[in-house]
């Protein structure tokens, strides 16, 4: 059996179990499952299931480049009407990311989900800054992953046209 995978959790580091001790259960989304049955792995020391499917917990990275977008959403609005809404300082920036950082298991993906993220996200922007619109909130998070989506896209396309 190969090396286990350690995952950093709420209290302690999660141990995922190896393939052939994963077990079935029902899908998380009807909706979204076809099969009845899924296989999904588990933390050996904890017991909570890992959340494969498309809601799963991000990294810290992806919220810190969705934060730095709302910012630059901010920056953008400001530039093309001055008195409309201000910047979003670096200040605030680490207030929001401290704010998120602050609730246990935030980027743990065996306890936390995307949806619940982008929840907690919206909650740390507006305590810090109550005056931004959640639009721009959303279309700095949906935003943020198609970017970074498309710069890996033209990193790999780089790559391939340097080694043909």
């Amino acid at each position: 059996m190969g090396a286990q995978k350690v995952r950093p959790g709420v209290d302690h580091e999660h141990v995922d179990c190896g393939h052939h001790e994963q077990v079935w259960l029902p899908p998380s989304s009807a909706s979204v499952e076809q099969r009845a049955l899924v296989r999904k792995s588990f933390c050996l020391r904890c017991g909570l299931v890992r959340n494969v499917g498309s809601d799963r917990a991000r990294p810290i990275g992806y919220w810190t480049a969705a934060v730095v977008g709302i910012r630059n959403a901010l920056e953008k609005e400001h530039r093309r009407s001055p008195h409309a809404i201000a910047k979003l300082p670096v200040a605030q920036v680490r207030l929001i990311l401290k704010e998120m950082l602050a609730t246990p298991g935030f980027d743990d993906p065996y306890a936390m989900t995307k949806s619940a993220q982008v929840e907690l996200v919206l909650k740390a922007v507006w305590k810090v800054r109550p005056d931004v619109p959640r639009v721009i909130v959303e279309d700095a998070l949906e935003g943020g992953a198609l970017e970074a989506r498309e710069k890996a896209k033209a990193r790999k396309r780089s790559r391939a046209s340097k080694a043909a």
